[in-house]
């Protein structure tokens, strides 16, 4: 399972929605449209959900999950709520309907999800949240996470949808889906452990056994060959 993958490139998702009032828009849309904001939104769910999903045919592929509901790592996604503020146009090209965007992105991590994440981090020895956000270079403080969000707006030529293309939500992505992943994981991880040492225990045991079953027949094999070399002087003593 892929735990874990520092991102450098870029990421970009394309989704596309029908507009209830597409005959106003013009030949740009603005960066400010509500209906172009819940776009974006629903991009960073849509691109959080599929990640999950992937992790999660990941995990049961593996056998991971052996005692775990699958359904609860995506309906885990629930507690994750964006919230976008001041859109600020960046530039509309004069030779196409597209306009490039940046809007403030931030979101709250709960903090029984980041704390369920970093037990379940630190017990198989890897990055906390904090450590993995810092990695990814994510501005990211006491479970808040905030990002300068990149779009590009564009409608069809009809007028009749808006394309929505959101280019730096990778790395944020990855914080979020790894951090619901170990929490998710945390139960499993801790019940492998307890098997593990559980197993290491009887082999303890077993290693014990057979230690001193060696020493006992060891000290058995020297008692025998001192009672021999005693039998055999005492014949030597009555023959002389």
């Amino acid at each position: 399972m892929k735990f874990y993958n520092k991102i450098l490139g870029i990421s970009a998702v394309t989704l596309s929605v029908t507009a209830c009032n597409a005959n106003l828009f013009s030949k740009h849309v603005a960066c400010d449209n509500q209906e172009a904001i819940s776009l974006v939104e629903q991009v960073l769910k849509d691109d959080l959900s599929e990640t999950l999903e992937k992790e999660l045919k990941s995990l049961i592929s593996d056998g991971a999950i052996k005692d775990l509901d699958p359904a609860k790592l995506k309906l885990s996604a629930q507690s994750i709520k964006f919230t976008l503020a001041d859109s600020r146009t960046e530039f509309i090209d004069p030779n196409s309907p597209k306009t490039t965007c940046s809007i403030d992105l931030s979101l709250v991590l709960p903090s029984d999800l980041v704390k369920k994440s970093d037990e379940a981090r630190a017990k198989i020895d890897r990055y906390s949240t904090e450590a993995q956000a810092n990695d990814l270079d994510v501005n990211y403080d006491n479970n808040k996470i905030n990002l300068t969000l990149e779009y590009t707006l564009q409608p069809t030529d009809k007028g009749d949808k808006i394309f929505a293309l959101v280019k730096n939500s990778n790395n944020i992505n990855t914080l979020i889906s790894d951090t619901l992943t170990y929490a998710f994981l945390k139960p499993q991880i801790e019940k492998n452990q307890i098997k593990l040492k559980e197993e290491q225990n009887k082999h303890v045991v077993q290693a014990e056994y057979e230690a001193n079953q060696a020493q006992y027949e060891a000290n058995l094999a020297a008692q025998e060959a001192t009672a021999a070399a005693e039998d055999v002087n005492a014949e030597y003593y009555e023959d002389y």
